[in-house]
């Protein structure tokens, strides 16, 4: 078994990594704070606060790759003198090549089953309609 500093918390979010180092950074009277008492069985507290924070570190992290994605939109209309149609055109085509291309991963190779894309492509729609939702909701 490899040493704790050898364990690599590459991806995991900042939470998840401060969560598994123990860090003295969090406190008990820390929203955030997560502790442990029964081995690995957890709380349906504990959960909860952890699916709380891992939801919100979700929004922030999409959040923020939106706001790059709407600079690199203004950025390239600028940039090729594209009218606003022409953009619109360009992002919903760019959305349903994205979509087919989550339900034909590369990575599965061209053994992929019909019933496998169409779960891939629900996924896909599911994901864009809770994202108008939260639109719904926040504006």
């Amino acid at each position: 078994m490899a040493k704790d500093e050898d364990v690599s918390l590459k991806g995991l979010d900042s939470f998840s990594r401060q969560f598994l180092n123990n860090s003295q950074t969090l406190r008990e009277d820390d929203a955030e704070y997560i502790k442990v008492t029964e081995g690995q069985t957890l709380n349906a507290e504990a959960i909860k606060r952890y699916e709380d924070v891992r939801t919100r570190d979700f929004i922030k992290r999409a959040a923020s790759f939106t706001d790059d994605l709407v600079g690199f939109v203004i950025q390239q209309r600028k940039f090729r003198s594209l009218s606003d149609i022409e953009v619109i055109f360009g992002l919903a085509l760019a959305n349903i090549n994205l979509r087919n291309a989550y339900g034909n991963p590369p990575n599965q190779g061209t053994d992929i089953t019909q019933a496998q894309r169409d779960s891939l492509l629900s996924q896909f729609d599911d994901v864009c309609v809770c994202a108008q939702e939260y639109y719904d909701a926040n504006t």
